[in-house]
């Protein structure tokens, strides 16, 4: 099963990589899958270590899929990292192995620790729109522009119906970045990380 994350790594000169990623959970294993060309992957790889961090704030999501950012965080209890301040639960994990073949890699990583902050209050019909158009951003270098289109006015009903105000302006913050990025820029800046 696939659970929406966001993955802290480092470098090893300490700057910290914040992205909204997918990873294969498990109890005692989690698969990541980055592109190679991401910073996510080079950490991966130059470090050996994550943090798994799972938060029901979408728009981190949303800031995320959207620009480089940094984000309220804590060192990390085992591993060389942080644990973002906004994470429920998070999971620290080193590679164990780690298959690099294009275009994704698939890094397998043990759990080492794991921590909880705050009950999970888990998504509603508008947080999951907003996961949903977070991931649609950062597609826009491999989709038509027709079908993000749609797909963002499908959602945006959903968000209409049934959002709070951090969704909103979630789900506004990535229908600007859609609509605005031109399309060079737009494969570049939704590279994944």
């Amino acid at each position: 099963m696939i659970i929406e994350s966001i993955l802290t790594t480092m470098d090893p000169a300490g700057k910290v990589n914040f992205a909204p990623m997918g990873v294969e959970w498990g109890d005692a294993e989690i698969v990541i899958k980055p592109f190679l060309e991401t910073t996510t992957f080079r950490n991966l790889r130059e470090t050996g270590a994550a943090v798994v961090n799972l938060t029901d704030d979408v728009m981190l999501f949303a800031r995320g899929a959207t620009s480089d950012v940094q984000f309220p965080a804590a060192p990390a209890s085992v591993v060389r990292g942080v644990v973002l301040e906004a994470a429920c639960s998070w999971r620290e994990v080193e590679v164990r192995s780690m298959d690099a073949t294009p275009p994704r890699a698939r890094v397998v990583t043990t759990v080492v620790h794991r921590g909880v902050r705050r009950e999970f209050l888990g998504f509603n019909r508008a947080r999951h729109a907003v996961l949903e158009a977070a991931i649609l951003a950062t597609r826009t270098h491999l989709l038509p522009a027709e079908q993000i289109r749609e797909e963002f006015a499908r959602l945006q009903v959903i968000v209409d119906k049934t959002a709070g105000p951090r969704e909103r302006d979630a789900m506004a913050l990535l229908t600007e970045y859609v609509r605005s990025a031109p399309t060079a820029a737009r494969a570049e800046q939704a590279a994944p990380r």
